[in-house]
């Protein structure tokens, strides 16, 4: 009985699943596949009677027709949730009925994804499952020592620091012109096309005006309180070298670092900076001190953000809040809630993988086998053949008419490399052993590598 878990970003995305998997395997007779997206979805193309918890995606980009597929079962957990962090268009294509009408199971973070969408999942008789999410689960008080140590070096290091997460759509390792033509692929505009494609160029630039405001308010405090340590964390599509750029050489305070998962610094933050980033929601479930400053508003910013910490849109207020609350070396002033409405399993006695293992065993137990068909070892010519049209499309993606005829095959093939490799750059088995019995015992699991980036987990008999 084998259940999939796809990965896609990579460092959003691989402590929650490789914790899921330890969870499923300690307390199942399930086994568990984890790796790259879509390695996964090629394993789920090619068995049977096998679970796939999809991360998610738009319309066109969905490929798990059930007349296809209709031995295997099928649930979405988005990756790019909650829903209530989607715009209309967004949601509109996540949500649509091709989708839902082709899956066995609807994964929610929260109560307020299903009261705000009762006119969409209220047309679909499907199993939704109100669950929150994985991610949550290692925030626990019990599961937080996973990072033990990574929160130790970190404190030890930059003391009481701001963490400042970015979510910036500017400075990107893509082309603005090239992701924003991917990004327009994936929506149903039709005779909208125009107000939509003018709307999100408004929100660019107003997006690039909160970005450099908020840049102005860190050098400003990391001017005034030279001891005081910023760290700023770009969005895994920015490009670091561009983002370095931005602020002043001379400010020594201010730290432009990109390492690993974010949970770890959340949680060995002071305060917790954002400009509509949903990583608040860990920091909020941590109970931490929250600021949200954003110059300007506009209907593609959640409304959720401003309901957790204090949220300025002015660089004088928020600078003299802070200046105000600051004593000695603490900030201090009032603490997040906890967004409990938002993420089921932010509540202390909640947990996903409780629920999802017992949901399995449930419904699934008689109807799941293991995987027959395993992936193919990738041989040196095909190494030498990858790395050819890694070199090709580098020279394909110059031109603008070349890119527009790979687009027309499959808009996919206008994502860089670079782009690709940072989101998802390997995975490596040694990163799995280290990471699976960090709160498990080593001799119940068993792993082994299927392909590159793929690996098959089992509880040892």
């Amino acid at each position: 009985m084998t259940v999939l878990l796809p990965l896609e970003i990579k460092d959003r995305e691989f402590h929650a699943k490789i914790f899921l998997a330890s969870k499923i395997l300690e307390n199942s007779n399930f086994d568990v596949v984890v790796g790259e997206k879509n390695k996964v979805y090629n394993l789920f193309k090619h068995n049977k009677n096998v679970y796939l918890l999809s991360k998610g995606g738009p319309k066109l980009g969905f490929r798990f027709l059930k007349k296809k597929y209709k031995k295997n079962f099928l649930g979405i957990l988005d990756e790019e949730g909650p829903i209530l962090n989607l715009d209309k268009h967004e949601k509109n294509t996540r949500l649509h009925r091709k989708i839902l009408n082709n899956i066995d199971d609807y994964f929610l973070w929260g109560e307020k994804d299903y009261t705000s969408n009762k006119s969409i999942f209220n047309r679909f008789k499907k199993n939704l499952c109100l669950y929150g999410h994985p991610k949550f689960d290692l925030l626990k008080e019990d599961n937080i020592k996973f990072y033990e140590n990574e929160i130790r070096q970190i404190k030890k290091r930059y003391k009481k620091f701001i963490f400042v997460a970015s979510s910036f759509p500017v400075d990107q390792v893509m082309q603005k012109k090239s992701f924003n033509k991917f990004r327009f692929h994936n929506f149903e505009m039709g005779k909208k096309e125009t107000i939509i494609k003018k709307n999100f160029d408004k929100y660019l630039k107003i997006e690039k005006d909160n970005y450099l405001n908020l840049i102005n308010l860190l050098e400003k405090l990391a001017i005034n309180y030279p001891n005081l340590n910023i760290v700023f964390r770009p969005h895994p599509r920015q490009d670091i070298n561009i983002v370095k750029t931005r602020f002043s050489k001379k400010l020594k305070n201010i730290k432009i670092i990109y390492k690993d998962v974010i949970t770890p610094w959340i949680a060995a933050c002071d305060i917790y900076l954002h400009s509509g980033c949903s990583s608040f929601l860990e920091a909020a479930t941590l109970e931490k001190k929250i600021i949200y400053f954003s110059k300007s508003d506009h209907e593609k910013k959640a409304k959720m953000y401003k309901e957790f910490g204090y949220y300025f849109n002015n660089l004088d207020k928020c600078y003299n809040f802070l200046k105000r609350s600051k004593k000695n070396n603490h900030f201090i002033f009032k603490k997040s809630k906890k967004p409990k409405l938002i993420i089921e399993n932010s509540n202390t006695n909640k947990t996903f993988y409780k629920k999802f293992i017992n949901f399995l065993e449930k419904k699934y137990s008689k109807k799941l086998s293991s995987i027959k068909n395993f992936y193919p070892k990738k041989n040196t010519l095909n190494s030498s053949l990858d790395e050819l049209k890694v070199n090709t499309k580098k020279l394909i993606l110059k031109s603008s008419f070349l890119e527009d005829m790979i687009f027309q095959l499959n808009a996919s093939n206008i994502l860089s490399n670079k782009y690709k490799m940072k989101k998802f750059p390997y995975l490596k088995k040694k990163e799995i052993l280290k990471y699976v019995f960090r709160l498990s015992k080593k001799k119940q699991i068993q792993v082994t590598q299927l392909a590159d980036d793929l690996f098959f987990l089992r509880r040892r008999k």
